[in-house]
């Protein structure tokens, strides 16, 4: 059974009735969720540097800014399809809120020249439910305004991938 994800108000619906804040994005018990975050943090750990610039696509809540390495401090946009967890994002987020975090479609993207295009269990999702062909075209537009994706899954044995 497919979910409407693409639809914003499938996404209030669930960041309003989220037991958990991380149950809006991913229903899972909460040490499984910091486990995945533990993983999360040790990738990006790897990977960002501190000047690097950040595209966060499907930023939710803005999850992403607690994960990254503590000496970053380069450029972040957070785009996100849905007003509600954007909203959550400015809330949690008020340093980065004004410019930062923005209502878009990742087929439809901001222009930019980003280090990283960084999505976490996007991938996956948009396969399982809008198919390979929607995935293929945001994709490309991801691309496009970033040098390098990193994708990853909340998948305990998939963490996802560097391209």
């Amino acid at each position: 059974m497919t979910e409407p994800i693409l639809d914003p108000s499938y996404w209030e619906q669930r960041l309003r009735t989220a037991a958990e804040l991380h149950h809006s994005v991913f229903r899972c018990p909460l040490d499984r969720w910091l486990r995945i975050e533990a993983k999360h943090r040790e990738i990006l750990a790897k990977l960002i540097k501190p000047d690097d610039a950040i595209l966060d696509a499907g930023c939710g809540y803005g999850r992403l800014l607690t994960l990254l390495p503590t000496d970053w401090r380069g450029p972040y946009l957070g785009v996100d399809l849905s007003p509600a967890l954007i909203a959550k994002a400015r809330e949690l987020h008020p340093r980065r809120a004004l410019n930062h975090f923005v209502v878009a479609d990742l087929l439809n993207l901001p222009g930019g020249n980003w280090d990283w295009a960084v999505l976490i269990s996007v991938r996956p999702m948009v396969r399982r439910n809008c198919g390979d062909e929607v995935w293929a075209e945001m994709e490309r537009e991801l691309r496009r305004v970033a040098r390098k994706l990193c994708y990853l899954e909340y998948d305990e044995a998939d963490e996802g991938s560097v391209e």
